[in-house]
Protein backbone atom coordinates (compact mmCIF):
# COMPACT_ATOMS: atom_id res chain seq x y z
CA UNK A 1 0.00 0.00 0.00
CA UNK A 2 1.14 3.61 -1.15
CA UNK A 3 1.56 6.03 1.73
CA UNK A 4 -0.42 9.65 1.51
CA UNK A 5 3.05 11.03 1.33
CA UNK A 6 4.57 8.70 -1.47
CA UNK A 7 1.28 9.11 -3.45
CA UNK A 8 1.54 12.56 -3.54
CA UNK A 9 5.12 12.06 -4.96
CA UNK A 10 3.85 9.56 -7.54
CA UNK A 11 1.45 11.87 -8.49
CA UNK A 12 3.73 14.66 -8.87
CA UNK A 13 5.85 12.82 -10.54
CA UNK A 14 3.04 11.43 -12.89
CA UNK A 15 1.28 14.84 -13.61
CA UNK A 16 5.00 16.31 -14.50
CA UNK A 17 5.47 13.63 -17.27
CA UNK A 18 2.10 13.49 -18.32
CA UNK A 19 2.24 17.77 -19.15
CA UNK A 20 6.05 16.83 -20.41
CA UNK A 21 3.92 15.15 -23.42
CA UNK A 22 7.33 12.84 -24.37
CA UNK A 23 6.37 9.35 -23.49
CA UNK A 24 3.12 6.96 -23.46
CA UNK A 25 1.72 5.48 -21.01
CA UNK A 26 3.94 2.34 -19.80
CA UNK A 27 6.63 4.60 -20.09
CA UNK A 28 5.85 7.44 -17.67
CA UNK A 29 4.10 4.18 -15.60
CA UNK A 30 7.96 2.79 -15.19
CA UNK A 31 9.54 6.39 -14.98
CA UNK A 32 7.00 7.06 -11.95
CA UNK A 33 8.16 3.54 -10.41
CA UNK A 34 11.75 4.90 -9.94
CA UNK A 35 10.36 7.71 -7.73
CA UNK A 36 9.90 5.26 -4.89
CA UNK A 37 11.81 2.02 -3.80
CA UNK A 38 9.62 -1.20 -5.80
CA UNK A 39 6.14 0.19 -5.06
CA UNK A 40 4.38 -1.73 -7.54
CA UNK A 41 2.65 -0.79 -10.91
CA UNK A 42 -0.65 -1.84 -10.07
CA UNK A 43 -0.48 1.08 -7.55
CA UNK A 44 0.56 3.51 -9.78
CA UNK A 45 -1.30 2.30 -12.85
CA UNK A 46 -4.43 4.09 -11.69
CA UNK A 47 -2.55 7.33 -10.59
CA UNK A 48 -0.76 7.47 -14.21
CA UNK A 49 -4.43 7.13 -16.10
CA UNK A 50 -6.12 9.93 -13.75
CA UNK A 51 -3.80 12.29 -14.63
CA UNK A 52 -3.87 11.20 -18.60
CA UNK A 53 -7.42 11.52 -18.26
CA UNK A 54 -7.09 15.08 -16.90
CA UNK A 55 -4.72 15.86 -19.48
CA UNK A 56 -6.49 15.15 -22.63
CA UNK A 57 -9.67 16.92 -21.10
CA UNK A 58 -7.67 19.97 -20.40
CA UNK A 59 -6.54 19.90 -23.51
CA UNK A 60 -9.85 19.83 -25.59
CA UNK A 61 -10.00 23.47 -24.47
CA UNK A 62 -6.52 24.46 -25.68
CA UNK A 63 -6.44 27.17 -28.49
CA UNK A 64 -5.06 25.94 -31.68
CA UNK A 65 -1.25 28.07 -31.28
CA UNK A 66 0.24 26.99 -28.27
CA UNK A 67 3.71 28.56 -26.81
CA UNK A 68 5.42 25.05 -27.33
CA UNK A 69 4.57 25.08 -30.55
CA UNK A 70 5.92 28.73 -30.66
CA UNK A 71 9.17 26.83 -29.25
CA UNK A 72 9.66 23.83 -31.41
CA UNK A 73 9.29 26.09 -34.16
CA UNK A 74 12.00 28.21 -33.24
CA UNK A 75 14.00 25.38 -32.51
CA UNK A 76 13.70 24.12 -35.84
CA UNK A 77 14.83 26.87 -37.79
CA UNK A 78 17.53 27.32 -34.95
CA UNK A 79 18.53 23.58 -36.41
CA UNK A 80 18.52 24.49 -40.35
CA UNK A 81 20.63 27.37 -39.63
CA UNK A 82 23.31 25.36 -37.91
CA UNK A 83 22.62 25.79 -34.34
CA UNK A 84 21.70 22.43 -32.74
CA UNK A 85 18.43 23.06 -30.74
CA UNK A 86 17.00 20.91 -27.95
CA UNK A 87 14.66 20.22 -25.26
CA UNK A 88 15.21 18.08 -22.38
CA UNK A 89 18.26 16.97 -23.28
CA UNK A 90 19.84 15.25 -20.36
CA UNK A 91 19.74 15.76 -16.57
CA UNK A 92 21.55 18.81 -15.80
CA UNK A 93 23.60 21.38 -17.29
CA UNK A 94 27.14 19.72 -17.26
CA UNK A 95 25.63 16.90 -18.84
CA UNK A 96 23.88 18.69 -21.23
CA UNK A 97 27.26 20.99 -22.22
CA UNK A 98 29.67 17.35 -22.31
CA UNK A 99 26.94 15.58 -24.54
CA UNK A 100 25.48 18.19 -26.63
CA UNK A 101 28.06 17.47 -29.62
CA UNK A 102 26.48 13.64 -29.65
CA UNK A 103 24.10 15.63 -31.86
CA UNK A 104 25.73 16.21 -34.05
CA UNK A 105 25.66 13.67 -37.14
CA UNK A 106 28.94 12.33 -37.72
CA UNK A 107 30.81 13.59 -40.65
CA UNK A 108 28.90 16.62 -40.31
CA UNK A 109 29.45 20.43 -38.42
CA UNK A 110 27.08 22.75 -36.73
CA UNK A 111 27.99 26.40 -35.46
CA UNK A 112 26.83 25.80 -32.44
CA UNK A 113 23.82 25.25 -29.61
CA UNK A 114 20.94 25.66 -27.06
CA UNK A 115 19.22 23.37 -25.04
CA UNK A 116 17.41 22.95 -21.70
CA UNK A 117 17.87 19.96 -19.64
CA UNK A 118 15.52 18.05 -17.42
CA UNK A 119 16.06 20.06 -14.21
CA UNK A 120 15.19 23.18 -16.55
CA UNK A 121 11.80 21.15 -17.75
CA UNK A 122 11.16 20.18 -14.30
CA UNK A 123 11.23 23.71 -13.35
CA UNK A 124 9.24 24.85 -16.84
CA UNK A 125 6.68 22.78 -17.09
CA UNK A 126 4.38 23.36 -13.84
CA UNK A 127 4.10 27.22 -14.84
CA UNK A 128 8.08 28.67 -14.23
CA UNK A 129 10.26 30.06 -16.77
CA UNK A 130 11.89 27.92 -19.43
CA UNK A 131 16.33 28.40 -18.94
CA UNK A 132 18.44 27.40 -22.27
CA UNK A 133 21.90 26.85 -22.29
CA UNK A 134 23.62 28.13 -25.46
CA UNK A 135 27.46 28.05 -27.08
CA UNK A 136 29.55 27.30 -29.84
CA UNK A 137 31.17 24.23 -31.27
CA UNK A 138 34.92 24.12 -32.71
CA UNK A 139 38.26 24.78 -31.76
CA UNK A 140 39.02 27.12 -29.34
CA UNK A 141 36.14 26.58 -26.35
CA UNK A 142 33.65 29.39 -25.36
CA UNK A 143 35.37 32.35 -26.93
CA UNK A 144 32.41 34.55 -24.81
CA UNK A 145 32.58 37.32 -28.23
CA UNK A 146 31.24 33.95 -29.95
CA UNK A 147 29.14 32.75 -27.47
CA UNK A 148 27.52 35.80 -27.08
CA UNK A 149 26.84 35.81 -30.70
CA UNK A 150 25.01 32.82 -30.91
CA UNK A 151 23.20 33.70 -27.58
CA UNK A 152 21.99 37.06 -29.73
CA UNK A 153 20.70 34.57 -32.80
CA UNK A 154 18.77 32.16 -30.56
CA UNK A 155 16.90 35.13 -28.54
CA UNK A 156 16.11 37.04 -32.04
CA UNK A 157 14.86 33.73 -33.26
CA UNK A 158 12.59 32.92 -30.55
CA UNK A 159 11.29 36.64 -30.44
CA UNK A 160 10.41 36.31 -33.36
CA UNK A 161 8.42 33.38 -33.20
CA UNK A 162 6.06 34.87 -30.32
CA UNK A 163 8.02 34.63 -27.53
CA UNK A 164 9.15 36.25 -24.67
CA UNK A 165 13.09 35.80 -24.13
CA UNK A 166 15.22 37.63 -21.82
CA UNK A 167 18.65 37.61 -22.00
CA UNK A 168 21.11 40.79 -20.68
CA UNK A 169 23.75 39.78 -23.30
CA UNK A 170 26.56 38.15 -20.94
CA UNK A 171 27.44 34.83 -22.58
CA UNK A 172 27.40 33.75 -18.70
CA UNK A 173 24.13 34.26 -18.62
CA UNK A 174 21.31 31.97 -19.27
CA UNK A 175 18.36 33.09 -21.71
CA UNK A 176 14.81 32.51 -19.93
CA UNK A 177 11.79 31.92 -21.96
CA UNK A 178 8.37 32.95 -20.52
CA UNK A 179 5.84 30.27 -21.64
CA UNK A 180 2.49 28.25 -20.50
CA UNK A 181 3.86 24.72 -20.95
CA UNK A 182 1.06 23.24 -22.75
CA UNK A 183 1.92 20.28 -24.65
CA UNK A 184 -0.93 17.98 -26.86
CA UNK A 185 -0.44 14.22 -26.92
CA UNK A 186 -1.97 12.57 -29.97
CA UNK A 187 -2.29 9.06 -31.31
CA UNK A 188 0.02 6.81 -29.06
CA UNK A 189 0.82 9.26 -26.87
CA UNK A 190 -2.88 9.64 -25.87
CA UNK A 191 -3.30 6.54 -25.38
CA UNK A 192 -3.84 4.80 -21.72
CA UNK A 193 -5.67 1.84 -20.68
CA UNK A 194 -9.59 2.64 -19.94
CA UNK A 195 -9.42 5.35 -22.48
CA UNK A 196 -12.24 6.12 -25.32
CA UNK A 197 -10.82 4.71 -28.51
CA UNK A 198 -9.67 7.19 -30.49
CA UNK A 199 -11.90 9.05 -33.75
CA UNK A 200 -10.65 8.23 -36.97
CA UNK A 201 -12.25 10.46 -38.54
CA UNK A 202 -9.00 12.26 -39.43
CA UNK A 203 -8.56 14.35 -42.80
CA UNK A 204 -4.73 13.01 -42.75
CA UNK A 205 -3.33 9.24 -42.10
CA UNK A 206 0.69 9.82 -41.14
CA UNK A 207 3.95 7.40 -40.36
CA UNK A 208 6.86 8.46 -39.68
CA UNK A 209 10.12 7.48 -38.00
CA UNK A 210 12.06 9.19 -35.52
CA UNK A 211 15.02 7.04 -34.21
CA UNK A 212 16.53 9.48 -32.05
CA UNK A 213 13.66 9.64 -30.01
CA UNK A 214 12.72 5.84 -30.83
CA UNK A 215 9.44 6.41 -32.44
CA UNK A 216 9.21 4.32 -35.21
CA UNK A 217 5.61 4.40 -36.43
CA UNK A 218 5.08 2.26 -39.84
CA UNK A 219 1.61 1.69 -39.52
CA UNK A 220 -0.66 4.69 -40.53
CA UNK A 221 -1.99 6.69 -37.56
CA UNK A 222 -5.46 8.63 -38.15
CA UNK A 223 -4.25 12.72 -37.89
CA UNK A 224 -5.59 16.02 -37.75
CA UNK A 225 -3.80 18.71 -39.03
CA UNK A 226 -2.92 20.09 -35.40
CA UNK A 227 -1.54 16.26 -34.64
CA UNK A 228 0.34 16.58 -37.83
CA UNK A 229 1.70 19.64 -37.54
CA UNK A 230 3.38 18.30 -33.99
CA UNK A 231 4.88 15.48 -35.60
CA UNK A 232 6.75 17.95 -37.94
CA UNK A 233 7.89 20.51 -35.67
CA UNK A 234 9.19 18.11 -32.24
CA UNK A 235 10.63 15.58 -34.96
CA UNK A 236 14.57 15.20 -34.56
CA UNK A 237 16.13 17.01 -38.09
CA UNK A 238 18.35 13.73 -38.01
CA UNK A 239 19.36 12.31 -41.56
CA UNK A 240 17.01 9.73 -42.05
CA UNK A 241 13.82 11.09 -40.34
CA UNK A 242 10.85 10.89 -42.48
CA UNK A 243 6.87 11.19 -42.05
CA UNK A 244 4.52 9.96 -44.53
CA UNK A 245 1.24 12.43 -45.08
CA UNK A 246 -1.69 10.91 -46.53
CA UNK A 247 -5.21 12.36 -47.45
CA UNK A 248 -7.93 9.65 -46.79
CA UNK A 249 -8.91 10.09 -50.06
CA UNK A 250 -5.39 9.76 -51.68
CA UNK A 251 -2.64 11.51 -52.20
CA UNK A 252 0.01 12.74 -50.33
CA UNK A 253 3.73 13.98 -49.34
CA UNK A 254 7.02 12.74 -48.06
CA UNK A 255 8.87 14.88 -45.44
CA UNK A 256 12.39 14.09 -44.77
CA UNK A 257 15.06 15.05 -42.95
CA UNK A 258 19.18 15.12 -45.09
CA UNK A 259 22.83 16.14 -44.34
CA UNK A 260 22.61 20.17 -43.50
CA UNK A 261 20.29 19.61 -42.12
CA UNK A 262 18.07 20.08 -44.96
CA UNK A 263 13.97 19.52 -45.10
CA UNK A 264 12.50 18.41 -48.18
CA UNK A 265 9.39 17.33 -49.40
CA UNK A 266 8.26 15.60 -52.32
CA UNK A 267 5.28 13.25 -53.75
CA UNK A 268 5.37 10.04 -53.57
CA UNK A 269 6.37 7.93 -57.09
CA UNK A 270 7.24 11.64 -58.44
CA UNK A 271 10.81 12.56 -57.97
CA UNK A 272 10.68 15.52 -60.16
CA UNK A 273 8.28 17.38 -57.13
CA UNK A 274 11.44 16.85 -54.55
CA UNK A 275 12.32 19.94 -53.13
CA UNK A 276 13.75 21.33 -50.03
CA UNK A 277 11.67 23.53 -48.08
CA UNK A 278 11.52 25.79 -44.50
CA UNK A 279 10.05 24.89 -41.83
CA UNK A 280 7.36 27.33 -42.48
CA UNK A 281 6.72 26.34 -45.79
CA UNK A 282 6.74 22.82 -44.72
CA UNK A 283 3.89 23.56 -42.03
CA UNK A 284 2.20 25.39 -44.89
CA UNK A 285 1.83 22.59 -47.35
CA UNK A 286 1.11 20.43 -44.33
CA UNK A 287 -2.12 22.44 -43.67
CA UNK A 288 -3.17 23.06 -47.07
CA UNK A 289 -3.11 19.20 -47.13
CA UNK A 290 -4.92 18.48 -44.24
CA UNK A 291 -7.66 21.46 -44.83
CA UNK A 292 -7.63 22.05 -48.48
CA UNK A 293 -7.36 18.25 -49.11
CA UNK A 294 -4.75 19.09 -52.14
CA UNK A 295 -1.25 18.76 -52.28
CA UNK A 296 0.62 22.07 -53.22
CA UNK A 297 4.20 21.47 -53.48
CA UNK A 298 4.21 21.81 -57.27
CA UNK A 299 1.98 25.42 -56.65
Amino acid sequence: MIENTEAELLRDRARFLVALGHHDFETVVRQCADVLDDPGEDAIRPIVGEEFAAHLEAQEGWPDELDTDRLHRAFRELDVAGIVARLDHTCCQNCGITEIGEEVPAGEDRRGYVFAHRQDMEAAVPGGGLMLSYGVFGPGGQRPEAQAEIGREVTDVLRRHGLEADWDGDPRTRIEVALTWRRRRFGPLAEWPGAEPASTDRPLKISYCDRPRGRVHNAWIPASFLHARDVLLTMTPYTGNFINFALVSGGGLIASWGPGPTLTFEIPLDEDSHREVTVAEAERLVSVLANEGRVALTD
